[in-house]
């Protein structure tokens, strides 16, 4: 597995394919294998150079006890980019990860030449979504964990959810295995190894991506949104006031569409870079 050192991170990336750069960034808890499972970076590569990153904490980079803010992990994407020597590059990023993007954007236009967004949901824009808490994704994973016995509640709430997930035992950890299935099992792993830093409270933070640096934002967007997704109040605001934003709908997709729609992801990020190309 390639790595770059880039103290205090190892991080891990893959890389795919020829041509003009896209960086590829996971949402919070997940890793660069959603890329891989979906066929999202496979379908990109016959076009592009495709990286997928492993971000601070997640997946085979190594994890700190804090530092997980959009600003710091914009740095570290930077640092990592400076080291595969990527000068720019089209930035894909799920959930989280479309934050981040936006925010290596807002810091430096320069290395960036466009963001696709995927279901992204801006903590500066959280005034937009009071009912974060019903999004289906939080909803199911509610239910499911009520099954060992466990409430996290109706509000998305990540430093409380890490202290649960501290506190199980093998018997609720077993049967959450068996329920959740090989993909859960790994997403609950992530969960177990974040569970003693800062992740859960600094995800969630605005960290100087406000609501006007949002919409200075001066490189093309792509913004996808899935058919069932929580955040429409946040692609209203990014359609009305990006300058240079185009939108389009994932089908058949609920927050996770690089795994429940991903030919739709590779279909609408090829159109719209092919798009730009032209200009």
């Amino acid at each position: 597995m390639p790595f770059a050192d880039l103290p205090p991170l190892k991080v891990h990336y893959q890389q795919s394919g020829e041509g003009a750069d896209i960086v590829l960034l996971h949402g919070f808890t997940s890793n660069l294998s959603i890329w891989m499972f979906g066929g999202v970076m496979e379908g990109l590569a016959d076009e592009y150079r495709v990286s997928a990153v492993d971000m601070r904490g997640h997946g085979a980079t190594n994890v700190t006890p804090a530092d997980y803010t959009s600003d710091v992990i914009a740095e570290d994407l930077l640092r990592w980019m400076d080291h595969v020597q990527i000068e720019s590059a089209a930035l894909l990023g799920h959930s989280f990860g479309g934050v981040v993007a936006t925010h290596l954007a807002s810091l430096h236009p320069d290395r960036v030449r466009a963001i696709i967004l995927s279901d992204a949901y801006f903590p500066g824009l959280q005034s937009l979504e009071p009912n974060m808490g019903q999004a289906s994704v939080w909803t199911s994973l509610r239910e499911t964990l009520l099954q060992v016995d466990t409430d996290i509640g109706p509000v998305v709430d990540f430093p409380h959810l890490f202290s649960i997930v501290g506190s199980w035992d093998d018997r609720q950890r077993k049967h959450l295995r068996e329920q959740l299935g090989p993909i859960g099992e790994r997403w609950l792993s992530s969960l177990v190894r974040l569970s003693g830093t800062s992740a859960g409270t600094d995800t969630f933070a605005t960290a100087g991506l406000d609501a006007d640096r949002i919409a200075a934002t001066s490189v093309p967007v792509l913004a996808l949104y899935d058919e069932h997704s929580p955040f429409e109040a946040t692609s209203k605001f990014l359609n009305e006031r990006l300058a240079d934003c185009r939108q389009a709908v994932i089908p058949e997709a609920n927050h996770l569409a690089p795994l429940e729609n991903p030919k739709a992801i590779v279909a609408e990020t090829k159109s719209f870079l092919a798009e730009l190309a032209r200009r």
